[in-house]
């Protein structure tokens, strides 16, 4: 991953102000980076280099994983869900479920009749119990939506299939209720490290099972995150993209700034933006403060957004996230449709992206308008990996200079508690 910032508007006697502020919490990082012992809220740092439980998910997935597996329904809201589903559609494309791609993964995360009858007909007309499996994730063991979900699916398998339990793994924290419920059933289930909070969760079981089922190269993956691991808590700013971006969001929040736009030039990377999106706002709005993620989609959002990106309020802070990797499609060196837009004939549809990704940032430079540009290379597992840990680090960072705890979220407590309370009226 290369991280480029000399549009920012962020001067280096700015950048290293902020930087010195953050020297000490980066060398406790370190050190705790170096324990699997999973004390403190971030030691999801270590969780790259876990190799126990890297070889639980190994393990499970090789015993699950069955010659005729076509799909994983993944249950889970949140970041029991957004980390893999971001990763897998990275490598499986926006259009996964059109491709000749198996398995495939089912991501049910709201409640809602419409997505649960379409994974129902799916399994309909599968022959086998083991042409499927169902990864029910809730940390607390007591998500509303979580829980719903997989009683639903549970009573449903049950009645095709026979009995549920040999098709459905939990992913809890150890000492949950859901987890002792589970081990009642004799049902496969993994544990969350405790402190380990769950948009922070992608590197152990939460997403690692599901993408190592699904045919992701999940040592890859884990390699990504360890060398942004090793990056993020580095003194040298060359490669410490983490702080760095941490330093320039802050920067511009304090300006004035504080709507971060991450602008992903790909459909297959939507996923990424919502995972971090997830990952920002949870992590930092906290005490009245807060930096507002929003996600787009190149080119798509320029027939829909570029206006008031460049005509409205000089109020954001845009990362432009790009990977351009090769050339498959082309338009015809005599098209059909001839006369029409100039110059694109025999031109690839990656070309064509690229000049339109040159053509937004002349235009953010041209209105005076900071952003950085990230560019995943391949983005492999190795990179998404390494992207995925690199704004876990960097959200770290912002916690401590807007001086709030980024792994609480209290206020999400309000909604599920009114919401029980209103099932507990309803039964």
């Amino acid at each position: 991953m290369k991280l480029t910032y000399d549009q920012s508007l962020v001067s280096d006697a700015q950048l290293t102000a902020l930087v010195n502020q953050l020297a000490d919490y980066r060398e406790r990082l370190e050190h705790i980076a170096a324990q699997t012992t999973y004390q403190e809220p971030e030691s999801s740092l270590a969780l790259p280099s876990d190799e126990r439980l890297l070889a639980d998910v190994r393990d499970l997935a090789a015993r699950l994983r069955s010659p005729t597996l076509q799909y994983v329904i993944v249950i889970g809201i949140g970041g029991s869900n957004l980390g893999a589903q971001a990763v897998y559609e990275a490598v499986a494309g926006s259009m996964n479920l059109l491709v000749d791609r198996l398995p495939k993964l089912l991501f049910l995360d709201t409640v809602t009749d419409e997505k649960m009858t379409a994974v129902m007909r799916v399994l309909e007309h599968l022959s086998s119990r083991e042409d499927f499996l169902v990864i029910a994730v809730t940390k607390s063991g007591t998500t509303t939506e979580t829980v719903a979900n997989t009683e639903v699916i549970w009573k449903f398998v049950e009645e095709q299939f026979g009995n549920a339990r040999d098709r459905f793994v939990f992913i809890t924290d150890e000492d949950s209720k859901l987890w002792r419920l589970a081990k009642e059933k004799k049902a496969q289930r993994l544990p969350v490290p405790a402190l380990v909070g769950g948009r922070f969760s992608v590197f152990c079981a939460v997403g690692l099972l599901p993408l190592a089922l699904a045919g992701i190269d999940v040592e890859e993956l884990l390699t990504g995150a360890r060398r942004a691991v090793t990056d993020g808590l580095s003194p040298d700013l060359k490669k410490n993209h983490s702080i760095v971006s941490a330093c320039l969001t802050h920067t511009h929040a304090q300006l004035g700034r504080n709507i971060r736009n991450t602008f992903l030039f790909s459909p297959r990377f939507e996923g990424l933006g919502k995972w971090e999106r997830q990952l920002v706002a949870e992590s930092l709005g906290k005490d009245g403060k807060g930096i507002t993620p929003i996600v787009s989609i190149g080119s798509t959002a320029l027939h829909s957004m570029a206006q008031l990106y460049w005509g409205g309020p000089d109020d954001k802070f845009t990362h432009l996230v790009s990977s351009f990797t090769g050339e498959v499609h082309a338009v015809a060196q005599h098209p059909a449709l001839s006369g029409l837009v100039a110059n694109i004939h025999g031109t690839s549809l990656e070309s064509i992206m690229q000049a339109i990704y040159g053509g937004v940032k002349t235009a953010y430079t041209q209105k005076t308008l900071p952003f950085a540009e990230i560019d995943l290379g391949k983005a492999d597992a190795r990179e998404l990996g390494y992207y995925l840990q690199f704004r876990m680090l960097e959200v770290m960072y912002l916690g401590r200079l807007m001086e709030v705890n980024a792994f609480d979220q209290p206020a999400v407590e309000m909604y599920k508690e009114v919401t029980r309370t209103l099932l507990r009226t309803r039964g």
